[in-house]
C-alpha cells in the first residue's frame, strides 16, 4: 500500500512537474522570508539543560537570587607592579561605572576604594601593630620619599641614609637590601627595555608577588546588560571595556594590559570559535559534496535537481524549526549539518535508483515512476527510523538536544517529502540524459565471491575481533568538565587557564544560599573547620574582627606619619640635578659595600653598578626608570595615606556592589567555599577534589555550583543520552516489526548496528577520544544514521537479490555516506574544541557503521531465504 501511494505521487508530480515546482518555489520563499524575519539564536547556554535534579534546583534558586554571577566578565588588569595593577583598575572601574547602558553593576574584588582605605582592618591584631611599629619607625624614609617622591629623591636618601646613619649603627645595610636589591633589579630592567616598577608595596608584603610573566593582577567584574539575539550576547560590553581602556591611555600610564574572561566572556569567546572558519569551511564542505554528487549521479541535471529539493527541504525546514521553538540555541543550530548531511542520502539513493531504471529503459517519466516503486518503502522506512531516533530526545532534560531532535525530526520528513515530489519534478523538466551503463562497483564482484564462500569464517573472525575488545570499553574516558571542550588559545580562556589558582577565578568554588545572615555564619564556621576547605567567604568576612584595636593602632600611626605624608613636595629635578643625584648614590653604595661587608653588600653593589650605568645612559632611558621608579612610589605614598585613615566598617557602611554579591533584598545570604587543593595541572588534583565535594556535602547537603554542578550536569545528560537511545531503540524495533513482521529480519537489521556502536566505542579508546557533553550526542544518532543503510539491505535481501556490494545499492550508500561524513567531517575542522571532537566522533561512528552496513550486514544475512519475491541471481539495486 505505502509502496503504491508514493509511486502514485511520483507519478503525478511527473505528470504536472512545473505545477509542484511552482508551488514548492512559493512554498521555499515563504519559508525564506519566515525565516529572514524570524531568525533568531538564543545564546543563553543556562537553557540548555532543564532538570530538576537538587542540584540544579538549587542552582537555579541562587543564579535567580544573584543573576551576575553566571554572567560576569571579569576584566584581568595586569602591570608590573601592585600599585600601578590597582590604579589602572580602579580608573578602569570608574570609567565604565558611567556607563550604565552597557553594564548593570561594576565591582572590583579584593581591591577598590573601600579596600584601600580600610584594609589594614582585615589583617589580624597583632600583624596590625606590628605593621604600624614598622611604619612609625621608617618615618624618617617615608617623609623623606613623601618630600622628593621622585628618582631623584630615593637617589638622595640613600645617600642620606647610607652616610650618618649607617656609620652611627642607626641603620643596617642588610635592613635595606630588599630596597637595594629590588630597586637595582628594576632599573636593570629599564636598562635593557623591558617593561619595569618598582613595587614599593612588594617590599612589605610578599603576598602580591609578581608572576613568571613578571606582573600582577588587579580585577574588575562587570555584570554586562546581555544581547542574546546576538551570537556573542557580551560582545558590545567586552567592545566597551576595550574601548574604556585605551581612551584611558591604561597602557602609556600604568603599563597596564586588559584582558576578559569570566562566564560571560568564556561564552562569547566560545561562539566566536564556533563561527571562526564557519564560511571557509561550508564553502569547501559544498564543494566536496558537489563533488561526491558527480561520482554517484554523473550528470549535471540530476546534480541540480538534488541540490535545489535539498535547499527547498533545508528552508522550510528552517522554518517550521523557528516557528515550534522561536529561536535555536547553540546546539539546535547544527540542524541544518544534519539536514545536509542525511538528507541528501535519500536525494542520492532515489537518483542512483533512477539511474539504474534508465539504463534498463530510455523513457524518463517511466524510469522515475519505477525508481518511486523500487525505492519507496526502503526510503520511507529509513526516514521513519531516522526521525524516530531523533524525536526520542524530546522526553529528556536536555533541552538544547530535545530542541535538535525535532527540528531534524521534522527535517527527515521535509526531506522524505521533497524526495518525492520536487526532485522528480524537477528531473522530468530537466530531462538528464540516458545511462550508457547501470551504477555499481563491478570491481568489487571478488568481495561479494570471497564473503559468500568464507562466510561463517569471516563472521567468526569478525565476533573475535570484537570481543578481543571488549576489554577496551571500561578504559572509556567520559570528560565532562566544559572547560576542556573550550579553545585553549582563546583570550578568556588562556586568561582562566593562567588565574586557575586564583581566588578571583574560582572556578572549583561550591556554594550554598543560607536562609539569613546568621544562618551563613553558622555554615561558614562549621566549613571552614575541615582540612580540605581553604576558604570560606561570606558577606561577614567583608566585615573585620577586633576594630576598636586596630583603629587605634592604625589611629597612633596616622598622628605620626601624616605630616610628613600631607608636606609640601620638592620642586621636580631637572636632568643634570638627576644625573648628579644618581651618580653621588652609586659613589656612597660602593662605598657602603666596601665598609660593611656581609647581608647587603651585594645589593649595594649591584644598585652601585646600576646607577652608574643609568647616570651614563641618555635622558630617555632616565626617563623611564623615573617612571617605573617614581609612579609607583606615588601611588603608594597616596595608598599610605589612605590606609592610615580606615572608617569603622559595619554591614550599613559596605559598598552597596559588595552587599548586592552577597545578600538577597530578602535576607538569603551566599556562602562560597574554596579547596584546598595542590597547583593547576597536578596528578593529584582531582582526587583532591573529591575529597573536597564529599566533605562539603556531608556537612552542608545544599552546596552546589562549581564542580558539584558539573558532575550533576554530566549525570543529567548521559541519563538523557541513555533514555533517548533506549527509546530510539525501542521505537526502531517496532517500526521494523511492523514493517518487516519477523523477528529475525529485525535482529538482521539491529545487531549490526550495536555491533557498529561497539566497535565505535571501543576505538575511541584506542584513538584517545574521550566523550564529553558536546560530542556524546553521535551515540544516540548512529542508531538513526545506522538503521537507514541496514533497512537497504534488508529489503534488498528479503527481495531475493544478491551480490549486494558490487550492485547499485552500495554504489548510493558509499556515495551517500561520503556525502554525509563530508558534512560531519566540517565539524571537525572547527577551531571550537568541543565541536572538533563532535565532528571527529561523528566521522568514526559513521565509518563503523558504513563498514557495518556495507560489509558485515551482507555476511551476516547470507544467502535469501527460499521464498524471497526475486530470483536469487538477480543483483540488488537499491
Amino acid at each position: 500500500m505505502l509502496t503504491s501511494l508514493l509511486t502514485r505521487i511520483v507519478r503525478l508530480a511527473t505528470a504536472k512537474p512545473w505545477r509542484v515546482i511552482i508551488l514548492s518555489a512559493v512554498l521555499t520563499a515563504v519559508s525564506g522570508v519566515y525565516m529572514a524575519r524570524n531568525f533568531a539564536i538564543n545564546t543563553d547556554i543556562g537553557r540548555l539543560l532543564e532538570s530538576d535534579a537538587p542540584w540544579a534546583v538549587r542552582d537555579a534558586a541562587i543564579s535567580k537570587a544573584f543573576p551576575q554571577r553566571d554572567q560576569m566578565i571579569l576584566a584581568v588588569v595586569q602591570a608590573p607592579a601592585p600599585e600601578l595593577a590597582d590604579a589602572a583598575a580602579n580608573a578602569l572601574a570608574g570609567a565604565l561605572r558611567r556607563q550604565p547602558t552597557h553594564f548593570n553593576a561594576v565591582s572590583q574584588p579584593g581591591s577598590g576604594p573601600f579596600f584601600e582605605r580600610n584594609g589594614l582592618l582585615f589583617a589580624g591584631t597583632d600583624e596590625v601593630h606590628q605593621l604600624t611599629q614598622q611604619l612609625v619607625q621608617a618615618r624618617p624614609l617615608v617623609g623623606a620619599l613623601a618630600h622628593d617622591p621622585t628618582l631623584r629623591g630615593l637617589a638622595d636618601t640613600l645617600t642620606t641614609t647610607l652616610t650618618l646613619p649607617l656609620q652611627m649603627g642607626q641603620v643596617r645595610l642588610g635592613d635595606m637590601a630588599k630596597l637595594l636589591g629590588s630597586s637595582a633589579d628594576t632599573l636593570d630592567q629599564v636598562l635593557t627595555g623591558k617593561p619595569a616598577a618598582l613595587s614599593w608595596v612588594g617590599l612589605l608584603d610578599d603576598s602580591r608577588k609578581p608572576g613568571p610573566d613578571g606582573h600582577v593582577f588587579s580585577f574588575v567584574a562587570v555584570s554586562p546588560v546581555l544581547d542574546y539575539s546576538d551570537l556573542q550576547a557580551g560582545a558590545a560590553a567586552s567592545r566597551a571595556i576595550r574601548q574604556a581602556a585605551a581612551d584611558l591611555q591604561l597602557a602609556q600610564r600604568y603599563q597596564a594590559t586588559v584582558r576578559l574572561t569570566g562566564p560571560q566572556a568564556l561564552a562569547d569567546d566560545e561562539f566566536a570559535s564556533v563561527s571562526e572558519g564557519a564560511s571557509l569551511n561550508g564553502v569547501l564542505t559544498v564543494l566536496v559534496v558537489v563533488l561526491i554528487l558527480w561520482l554517484a549521479l554523473r550528470s549535471a541535471r540530476l546534480i541540480v535537481a538534488v541540490l535545489a529539493s535539498l535547499f527547498a527541504g533545508l528552508l522550510i525546514t528552517a522554518a517550521l524549526g523557528l516557528a515550534m521553538v522561536g529561536a535555536l540555541n547553540m546546539i539546535s543550530v547544527a540542524f541544518a549539518v544534519l539536514f545536509v548531511g542525511l538528507g541528501v542520502d535519500f536525494g542520492i539513493q532515489f537518483g542512483v535508483r533512477y539511474r539504474a531504471e534508465r539504463h534498463d529503459r530510455d523513457h524518463v517519466i517511466e524510469a522515475l515512476g519505477l525508481a518511486a516503486h523500487e525505492v519507496g518503502a526502503p526510503l520511507a522506512l529509513a526516514a521513519a527510523a531516522t526521525a524516530a531516533a531523533f524525536f526520542c530526545f524530546l522526553p529528556t532534560d536536555y533541552r538544547g538536544v530535545a530542541e535538535l531532535g525535532l527540528i531534524a525530526g521534522v527535517g527527515m520528513m521535509v526531506a522524505f517529502a521533497t524526495t518525492f515530489t520536487l526532485l522528480p519534478a524537477l528531473i522530468a523538466v530537466l530531462q538528464p540524459g540516458g545511462e550508457a551503463e547501470a551504477p555499481g562497483f563491478a570491481w568489487l564482484a571478488p568481495a561479494d565471491l570471497f564473503f559468500e564462500r568464507f562466510r561463517k569464517p569471516v563472521l567468526l573472525v569478525t565476533v573475535l575481533a570484537i570481543l578481543a575488545g571488549a576489554p577496551l570499553l571500561p578504559h572509556l574516558r567520559f570528560d565532562f568538565d566544559p572547560l576542556h571542550l573550550k579553545d585553549p588559545k582563546s583570550e578568556s580562556m588562556a586568561t582562566l587557564l593562567e588565574l586557575k589558582d586564583a581566588p578571583q577565578a574560582g572556578t572549583d568554588d561550591v556554594t550554598v544560599l543560607a536562609p539569613s545572615l546568621a544562618a551563613a555564619r553558622e555554615t561558614a564556621r562549621k566549613l571552614a573547620a575541615l582540612p580540605e576547605v581553604a576558604r570560606v567567604v561570606t558577606l561577614q568576612t567583608f566585615i573585620p574582627e577586633d576594630q576598636p584595636a586596630k583603629l587605634q593602632a592604625i589611629g597612633q600611626a596616622s598622628a605620626a606619619l601624616m605630616p610628613a605624608l600631607t608636606q609640601r613636595t620638592a620642586t621636580p629635578a631637572n636632568d643634570v640635578a638627576r644625573v648628579n643625584a644618581l651618580r653621588n648614590a652609586s659613589r656612597q653604595l660602593a662605598i657602603a659595600a666596601d665598609e660593611h661587608p656581609g647581608p647587603g653588600a651585594a645589593e649595594a653593589r649591584h644598585l652601585s653598578a646600576t646607577l652608574k650605568t643609568l647616570a651614563a645612559s641618555n635622558a630617555a632611558t632616565r626617563d623611564r626608570a623615573e617612571q617605573a621608579i617614581a609612579l609607583p612610589l606615588q601611588l603608594s605614598l597616596a595608598k599610605l595615606k589612605l590606609a592610615l585613615s580606615p572608617q569603622p566598617v559595619s554591614q550599613q557602611t559596605l559598598p552597596p556592589e559588595l552587599g548586592r554579591d552577597w545578600l538577597t533584598p530578602d535576607g538569603r545570604a551566599l556562602v562560597s567555599i574554596s579547596p584546598k587543593l595542590p597547583p593547576a595541572g597536578s596528578a593529584q588534583r582531582e582526587a583532591a577534589l573529591d575529597r573536597f565535594i564529599a566533605a562539603v556535602q556531608r556537612v552542608e547537603p545544599a552546596a552546589t555550583g562549581g564542580p558539584i554542578s558539573i558532575r550533576g550536569s554530566a549525570d543529567t545528560i548521559m541519563t538523557a543520552f541513555a533514555q533517548a537511545g533506549t527509546w530510539a531503540v525501542v521505537s526502531i524495533t517496532i517500526l521494523l516489526w511492523i514493517t518487516l513482521h519477523r523477528f529475525a529480519d529485525v535482529a538482521r537489521t539491529l545487531v549490526p548496528l550495536l555491533v557498529s556502536a561497539i566497535v565505535t566505542l571501543e576505538l575511541c579508546v584506542l584513538f584517545g577520544i574521550a566523550l564529553n557533553f558536546a560530542n556524546v550526542i553521535a551515540l544516540p544518532l548512529l542508531l538513526g544514521i545506522g538503521v537507514a543503510f541496514k533497512i537497504y539491505y534488508v529489503i534488498a535481501w528479503r527481495h531475493g537479490k544478491t551480490k549486494l556490494l558490487q550492485s547499485s545499492l552500495t554504489h548510493a550508500v558509499l556515495y551517500s555516506a561520503a556525502t554525509t561524513a563530508t558534512a560531519f567531517g566540517s565539524l571537525w575542522l572547527s577551531q571550537h574544541p568541543g565541536t572538533a571532537s563532535m565532528g571527529k566522533l561523528l566521522a568514526l561512528a559513521l565509518v563503523c557503521t558504513l563498514i557495518g552496513a556495507v560489509f558485515f550486514q551482507p555476511i551476516l544475512m547470507g544467502r535469501p531465504r527460499e521464498d524471497a519475491h526475486l530470483g536469487h541471481d538477480k543483483p540488488a539495486r537499491p
